[in-house]
């Protein structure tokens, strides 16, 4: 029997990029040590370091 799909993708956080006044998704990184993204206009970076004592927010702007 095949497996099924997970219901449960990769991790992933929403931001609003102020710079370019677009959402999107940023994905965990293989490591699992952060979120790692583009704003898809300007392709400006945005990181954010996952660990003990964080939030638990699944959206963010990003200045």
């Amino acid at each position: 029997m095949p497996e099924q799909p997970s219901l449960h993708g990769r991790p992933y956080i929403g931001i609003m990029f102020d710079c370019c006044g677009v959402y999107a998704r940023i994905y965990r990184n293989k490591e699992g040590t952060a979120y790692v993204g583009r704003c898809p206009k300007c392709m400006r970076e945005v990181r954010l370091k996952t660990g003990d004592g964080g939030t638990n927010t699944r959206f963010f702007h990003a200045q």
